[in-house]
């Protein structure tokens, strides 16, 4: 699970200007790359309306 500090960090780099790209492995292994909408305390929605739950996530951009 990422820790609070990381997903402050990942919420820091969302709201820059520039893009919202990411990369996510889930703990299953599967990679997945999209554009990020928004990050609450549920978890990562992308703009696609695709959902994941920080318990599911192993690394978002390189960041464990």
């Amino acid at each position: 699970m990422i820790s609070a500090k990381d997903r402050a960090t990942i919420e820091k780099q969302m709201k820059r200007e520039e893009s919202k790209i990411v990369n996510i492995v889930l703990k299953d292994d599967q990679q997945i790359a999209g554009e990020i909408d928004q990050a609450t305390s549920d978890g990562i929605y992308l703009v696609d309306g695709r959902h994941y739950a920080y318990q599911d996530i192993q690394e978002i951009n390189g960041i464990y």
